[in-house]
């Protein structure tokens, strides 16, 4: 259920630990262990406690980053204030690279919704290594296209469908994503709170929360702390089918 290497789930230590992570992340996975030991050696490891802001929407793209450890949200400010989570961040993703890459101010904000731990290649460095090796830059934007896709994709779906379709499937997403098997069922490894699950799904805080409420009264999910879980993931997705079909 869960799609991290093992790698990816603990606290990395050291120059192997740092290059096999780089040697994870789309567009660097074609590098040779000598370009690794390049690139690595001009990354710097930092680490952000829970609730952090890594960077601000509108903020000058001067680095990109790798999450070694903890997890985070990317998320996007409207002009009227209001928050939309567009990406739940975890161990091996890369992010910041697309504004760093086109010199743009940063289209999102990203925060930690735990303690983090990070690799930052700043930009300078970046494209000092990327002018010896052109391909690297090709295939990191090969691997933004797709994800912008899918992105798109998604949200194209997602806007046929109503509030109680949007958040099932997003617990869907949850689990396949970050989903940790337990004896009581699937736990979702990230902390997410009402007002998390309302941004991703683009409704309101008090729709959320009554239609968490019914979700846990006819047992598709559970609360465990500040976490989620997911008894009977079959289940659940069944009841996304059904809910598809009556069209909720």
């Amino acid at each position: 259920m869960q799609d991290c290497a093992p790698l990816f789930c603990c606290a990395l230590e050291g120059q192997e630990a740092a290059i096999s992570l780089l040697a994870h992340v789309p567009g660097f996975d074609r590098l040779d262990t000598k370009e690794l030991e390049q690139l690595e050696a001009l990354t710097e490891k930092k680490r952000y406690p829970a609730g952090t802001a890594v960077f601000f929407q509108d903020d000058p793209a001067d680095a990109l980053y790798i999450l070694v450890s903890g997890s985070a949200k990317a998320f996007q400010t409207s002009e009227s204030g209001k928050d939309r989570i567009v990406r739940i961040l975890k161990p091996g993703n890369a992010f910041g690279e697309l504004a760093m890459i086109a010199g743009k101010p940063r289209f999102l904000t990203v925060q930690t919704l735990e303690e983090c731990e990070m690799l930052r290649l700043m930009r300078k460095d970046f494209v000092a290594f990327a002018d010896k090796h052109t391909w690297v830059l090709w295939t990191l934007l090969t691997a933004f296209a797709e994800r912008i896709r899918a992105m798109n994709d998604e949200a194209l779906d997602m806007s046929f469908h109503d509030v109680p379709y949007r958040l099932l499937h997003m617990f869907k997403q949850l689990v396949e994503r970050h989903g940790e098997k337990g004896p009581d069922g699937v736990r979702i490894g990230i902390s997410l709170s009402a007002i998390d699950l309302a941004s991703m799904v683009g409704a309101t805080p008090d729709s959320v929360g009554r239609l968490l409420e019914r979700f846990e009264n006819e047992g598709l999910i559970k609360r465990s702390g500040s976490h989620w879980i997911v008894p009977d993931p079959s289940g659940l997705t069944r009841t996304l089918e059904y809910v598809a079909q009556q069209g909720a």
